[in-house]
């Protein structure tokens, strides 16, 4: 992704987890060079990201947000699949994630599962899951 799209993506996830979700600004961005993100836009505007990173040999998927007035289309699910299975196809095994309640609706339908107690997270539930490629249910090829 290009800077001028990851520093619209930025400002579209400050917009969607500080503004709406009250999530500190300082815990949304991603503070390593193995990240990867995946980009919904209408024309040059963002509606929609989600993002890979690893942390020490995981890897992590999460950052999930689509444009509050686009949510319910089915945009989430779509850029969930398509994210996940370039992950896969790269030869990930595994993908590790903290969900809200939306999301972790979508990752288990793509075959995901629950792996621990769900927690608060500023003010909303998130909950601990992976899901492993062998599992995976949607391929995009």
């Amino acid at each position: 992704m290009n800077q001028e799209f990851y520093d619209s993506a930025i400002l579209f996830i400050e917009t969607v987890f500080y503004k709406e979700q009250n999530i500190p600004k300082e815990l949304l961005l991603l503070d390593n060079n193995h990240q990867k993100w995946w980009c919904i836009r209408n024309s040059n505007e963002i509606v929609g990201t989600v993002a890979a990173w690893k942390i020490k040999s995981e890897c992590h998927w999460g950052r999930l947000a689509i444009h509050k007035k686009l949510r319910g289309l089915g945009l989430g699910k779509r850029i969930a699949i398509k994210s996940l299975d370039e992950l896969f196809q790269i030869g990930i095994e595994k993908v590790i994630i903290d969900a809200r309640d939306i999301t972790g609706e979508i990752v288990l339908k793509l075959g995901g599962e629950i792996t621990g107690k769900k927690t608060i997270f500023y003010e909303h539930p998130i909950t601990p899951m992976k899901i492993q490629r062998k599992k995976f249910i949607y391929k995009t090829r």
